[in-house]
């Protein structure tokens, strides 16, 4: 992996993170030196095309990757629907049709512990709303080996079952409100040593 490698965040949510989590990044402003992907649980047959719903925020690229998609600075990344998204230690996606975890695929802990398998340089893991606690045992191992973490605090969150179980396994570097999110990850914090 090249050392430049943009500094790259993996946000999960499900039920009560979708809307408010595309209205944090409408106002989030462009930056060529991070890559955001997003984990949402999704249903397999979707109604609508989900990147059409993030296409707005301004300067961003906004895709949903294939097997061996390069990643790279400036772009928002969707998990496809009903399959798991790897990062790769060579600065690619690659998918996954393995077994559903917590009966979920796309799941957010799968690609949290294949960002810390890639050992990729600057990152940081996000928990938002959701009903079930895949991400929870994700974040905690990112937050283990070194990564910054943060969990969206539960009495903001419209289902707070996913945030709470991140924090009943550990303290995270930060608990925020939804609304402060671009001025999250604008800052791409780096944990003290």
């Amino acid at each position: 992996m090249k050392s430049e490698a943009p500094y790259l965040w993996i946000i999960g949510g499900s039920a009560g993170s979708f809307t408010p989590l595309r209205q944090a990044l409408l106002n989030l402003p462009y930056d060529p030196d991070m890559t955001i992907v997003l984990c949402l649980h999704r249903l397999k047959q979707a109604r609508f095309q989900i990147t059409d719903a993030f296409l707005r925020i301004k300067g961003w690229r906004v895709a949903e990757p294939d097997d061996k998609t390069p990643i790279e600075g400036g772009c928002i990344y969707i998990a496809p629907a009903d399959y798991h998204l790897l990062i790769e230690k060579e600065g690619y996606f690659s998918l996954s049709v393995e077994e559903p975890v917590h009966f979920s695929r796309p799941s957010i802990d799968v690609t949290m512990f294949s960002l810390i398998q890639a050992g990729w340089p600057r990152a940081g893991g996000i928990l938002l709303s959701g009903a079930n606690k895949d991400g929870a045992q994700g974040l905690f191992k990112m937050y283990q080996v070194g990564y910054f973490t943060a969990v969206q605090d539960p009495t903001d969150a419209e289902v707070p079952h996913m945030p709470n179980a991140a924090l009943a396994l550990f303290t995270p570097h930060q608990i925020f409100p939804i609304s402060t999110l671009p001025h999250l990850l604008a800052q791409k914090p780096i944990p003290p040593k």
